[in-house]
């Protein structure tokens, strides 16, 4: 009898170990990586693949915070030029706070984008440098060019507001200015801001990185989670100077909208992407996966589009709704940033991998 109830409480030990090691984060981000991703490590037959004595195959990246900030800021820059643009061309009386309010985030998200770039090339001439050219087929060369071509628009397009809204005082250039609709640049405009926005994740699957490679909709998902930060900040600063609620409304609405294609987006990349995205997606050495889950997936997408759904169907106004916006907001604004960091991040540890990268090149 002692030996049966023995043998039944060693039972119930073993049972409450493993329940507790298949609840530990780790065992979760696991689960979830091979979920998402449709792939589960196999060391054993990974260690038999071929390679060059374990050495990487490709150089790492050297790409630090500098493109970090540099992604971030152009995405909240380009995101907010076109909030404001189709506000300006399809909006109604109410909406005139949210253009006028977008075209000045984006100037000032556009102004620490030049000098980071130039910082990350190590070399101001090397900038220079690449302005003697213009190469199609280069997205460097194309980014540059894009970028220099969205500072116009957006600098000019501010400087119009500032003239209507009176900022640059009463004489007869400032009338002038004034005069002019932001409609003429809105079009255009618009196009150069989605090129900036789109462009980056563009520029990251030109890479030889399997991580960044593998699948070609990262320039999709840079595009949507432009216009979801954009539409959380411009609706961030609307709510803290007490904008009409109708604006809001059509801010929550758009910023819902975007959520769920970066939410699909970024699902279908990491299912297209497969094994190279463990170092996004995992828990191993110089893996991402616990910030990307927490920062990117849970607090910077679920959570937020959970919390904007009942916002949009729950009709009262307060301050509990405000309170709430503005919650919603910064975590969509935190979860934009790890997004990027994460993937730059966890492409450095891509490129380390010999095997995987192999593996790539072959399929």
């Amino acid at each position: 009898m002692d030996e049966t109830r023995q043998n039944g409480l060693q039972r119930l030990v073993v049972q409450r170990e493993r329940l507790r090691e298949e609840l530990l984060p780790e065992q979760v981000v696991e689960r979830l990586a091979s979920l998402v991703t449709g792939y589960t490590p196999q060391p054993l037959e990974e260690q038999n693949e071929p390679s060059y004595y374990d050495y990487p195959v490709l150089k790492e990246p050297f790409w630090g915070w500098e493109i970090i900030l540099y992604f971030f800021c152009g995405g909240l820059a380009a995101g907010c030029y076109t909030i404001a643009s189709l506000a300006a061309l399809f909006g109604s009386s109410e909406d005139r706070v949210t253009v006028r309010t977008g075209y000045y985030l984006s100037l000032l998200a556009l102004l620490p984008c030049p000098p980071l770039l130039i910082k990350d090339l190590g070399r101001p001439e090397r900038f220079l440098n690449m302005l003697r050219i213009f190469k199609v087929k280069s997205p460097m060369s194309m980014g540059v060019w894009g970028l220099l071509g969205f500072s116009a628009f957006s600098g000019l397009t501010a400087l119009l507001q500032a003239a209507q809204d009176g900022l640059l005082g009463a004489w007869w250039g400032a009338r002038w200015l004034a005069k002019i609709s932001l409609k003429v640049l809105a079009v255009p405009g618009i196009f150069f801001a989605l090129f900036l926005g789109g462009y980056t994740g563009v520029l990251l699957t030109a890479t030889s990185v399997p991580l960044w490679s593998r699948s070609k909709l990262l320039g999709g998902v840079f595009i949507s989670s432009a216009i979801s930060t954009s539409s959380a900040l411009i609706g961030l600063v609307l709510r803290l100077v007490g904008a009409p609620g109708k604006a809001l409304h059509k801010l929550e609405r758009l910023e819902w909208a975007a959520l769920s294609l970066e939410i699909t987006g970024l699902f279908a990349f990491l299912r297209g992407s497969g094994r190279v995205a463990r170092p996004l997606v995992g828990t191993g050495p110089g893996e991402r996966g616990r910030a990307f889950w927490g920062m990117v997936i849970g607090s910077g997408l679920t959570l937020p589009w959970l919390l904007q759904t009942a916002t949009l169907l729950n009709k009262k106004d307060g301050r509990s709704k405000r309170g709430r916006g503005l919650f919603i907001s910064l975590l969509v604004l935190v979860g934009g940033y790890f997004l990027r960091r994460t993937l730059i991040e966890a492409g450095h540890t891509s490129s380390k991998d010999a095997r995987t990268t192999l593996w790539h090149a072959r399929n």
